[in-house]
């Protein structure tokens, strides 16, 4: 009975005017009457049925313009075939929406210009966006339903905007944009309104406080129960991890104490190891304690947790070498070799050949002798009878290094700049006889240069405790034939000084002479006054080394100040540089 009444009251319904509806609705059943009325007015809406299969996309653009009901039209570059099907007919109403979505997944965009739309690149639709969205606000549902391409302009608050936009990047397609701008803690987001309202929701999602759950206080330190974590500034997490993991704590700390009978013995009670684990990636220590354990631990770390000094270290090293030779001499040859006296001239000079046979005696014609020499030669021959030689030479050479290097306070700096020279270990001849033999050489390399390592450590009145290596190797009469082996020279100084900041001090002058003088004479001639010169060769060999070290610290507390040395340093090196190229002119 009740259905039939209510089947005619909706028949009734129809049949009678709107204002006659409204009152009928206002009945008992009224409220039934209303939701049954505009489910029957629903069933009324015009639909339409998508089934494209490899249509081209003009094809879909005309049906659609039927559909929706106005012009369509398209860019050359809109090309390409569609395939949509939908299993379920489509609201007319949904019909813009719903094109608007097949057009993005293709890249192509809807501009509505009055009753006309025009479809375009997604990147051409972005750049002509002229309705923007500020905030993170609900986003104009019109525009939602009609994916129109907006802009909006977001207000980062807790992440980096440049970090937040590549995250963004990976989860949106290529036609949305995404610029950051960190200045000013922004992104500006283009694109179709409902992927742009999807981002919105994501940085909503992301833009929080890393720890959300408690806010973050003046001391970086953060609790979840009996876990607590500390974000270090200055230290790194894995080296004060391993230093707190040597402390202990005091015994029930933050525990309530038990009671202990009068008979009961009282037992000896353990500390307890500090338990810490160091997250590298964030330079993080995580404590697990109580709350009272935390409050002790936090506070070390913050004690430990200090900005620390840096010291930029100038050092200059001046090494000056002398050597003066003084040599006098002559060598006398008689009767092709059979009396003779040879300090060695002779055969040094390539003056006289010194084979046997008919030439022996005879000048060659070659000298290799420095400084002045005299030979005296026998009466229509060829034949030398006296060789002299006077030679007085001097070389003077500077080896000037000045490295610098920058650390942290208390922090070990080593700096090595050199070559490794080839020193001949081993030879060896095999493969047989003749051209068959060959020769095989080893090596090793021992390092030359200049190597500075030092440890600085700064108090409270500006003054700086250096812990001190400098070490300079060198060649000593270096060649170009590898086979010979080198002499290697090393000075070094290792020392530990205190220093004011900005004073320049010599630390160490290492100098050493060394004399070398030699006689070859005539024995009886040699030692007759004046006369004993003819009989005589007299060498005398000075050499003389000094080495100087000058350090000039500097700490670099200040922005200020580390900007200013490295300007000064630039200015110099350009100064060295224009001297340069004024010598190669």
């Amino acid at each position: 009975m009740r259905v039939k009444v209510f089947v005619f009251l909706i028949a009734v319904s129809f049949l009678l005017p709107p204002s006659s509806q409204t009152m009928f609705a206002q009945g008992k059943e009224g409220a039934r009457v209303k939701r049954e009325l505009s489910k029957a007015r629903k069933k009324k809406e015009k639909t339409f049925r998508v089934d494209f299969r490899n249509k081209d996309i003009q094809d879909v653009l005309k049906a659609f313009s039927a559909i929706i009901g106005k012009n369509i039209i398209s860019d050359d570059k809109v090309r390409g075939n569609i395939t949509v099907i939908s299993p379920k007919r489509i609201p007319v109403s949904r019909a813009y929406q719903y094109l608007t979505s097949i057009l993005a997944v293709k890249g192509f965009g809807v501009v509505r210009e009055g009753n006309l739309l025009k479809v375009i690149t997604l990147k051409d639709a972005v750049a002509q966006a002229q309705d923007i969205h500020i905030g993170r606000g609900p986003i104009d549902p019109d525009w939602l339903k009609r994916n129109k391409v907006i802009t909006a302009i977001v207000e980062i608050e807790h992440t980096k905007p440049s970090r937040l936009a590549g995250i963004l990047k990976r989860v949106t397609n290529t036609k949305t944009e995404v610029v950051d701008y960190d200045e000013v803690n922004t992104l500006i987001l283009t694109g179709g309104a409902l992927e742009i309202n999807r981002l919105i929701r994501i940085i909503d999602k992301v833009d929080k406080p890393s720890l959300e759950e408690k806010p973050r206080d003046e001391d970086q330190g953060t609790s979840w129960g009996e876990f607590h974590l500390y974000e270090l500034e200055n230290q790194q997490a894995d080296k004060l991890e391993a230093t707190l993991k040597r402390l202990t704590l005091p015994p029930n700390l933050g525990k309530k104490k038990k009671k202990v009978k009068p008979n009961q013995p009282n037992q000896q009670q353990r500390r307890k190891n500090i338990e810490v684990v160091a997250h590298k990636e964030s330079n993080s220590i995580i404590f697990i304690g109580n709350e009272e354990e935390w409050k002790l631990v936090k506070g070390l770390i913050q004690k430990l947790d200090t900005p620390r000094d840096q010291v930029l270290l100038e050092v200059l090293i001046v090494e000056v070498t002398a050597d003066d030779v003084n040599s006098f001499g002559i060598d006398w040859v008689a009767g092709n070799g059979t009396a003779q006296f040879n300090s060695g001239l002779i055969a040094s000079s390539n003056v006289i050949d010194l084979t046997p046979g008919d030439n022996f005696g005879n000048t060659t014609g070659v000298n290799t002798l420095l400084g002045f020499s005299l030979g005296v030669l026998e009466k229509g021959t060829n034949n030398v009878l006296a060789l002299l030689n006077a030679n007085i030479s001097r070389q003077n050479f500077a080896v000037i290094s000045a490295p610098q290097i920058l650390t942290l306070d208390n922090q070990e700096a080593e700096i090595d700049v050199g070559s490794d020279v080839p020193v001949q270990t081993a030879q060896r001849i095999g493969g047989g006889t003749g051209t068959d033999q060959f020769t095989v050489n080893q090596f090793d390399y021992r390092p030359t240069g200049v190597k500075l390592k030092f440890t600085p450590q700064i108090s409270n009145k500006d003054t700086i405790t250096l812990n001190l290596l400098q070490e300079v190797k060198s060649i000593s009469g270096a060649t170009e034939d590898v086979t010979l082996n080198p002499t290697f020279q090393k000075r070094s100084i290792k020392t530990v000084i205190r220093v004011a900041d900005n004073q320049t001090i010599v630390i160490g002058g290492l100098v050493s002479t060394k004399k070398t003088k030699s006689v070859r004479k005539i024995p009886v001639l040699g030692d007759l006054p004046i006369l004993g010169y003819l009989f005589k060769r007299t060498s005398t060999v000075i050499q003389k080394t000094n080495l100087l070290v000058f350090i000039t610290p500097h700490i670099l507390t200040k922005k200020s100040v580390a900007d200013k040395i490295t300007q000064e340093i630039i200015e110099l090196q350009k100064e060295e540089n224009k001297r340069f190229e004024q010598r190669l002119k």
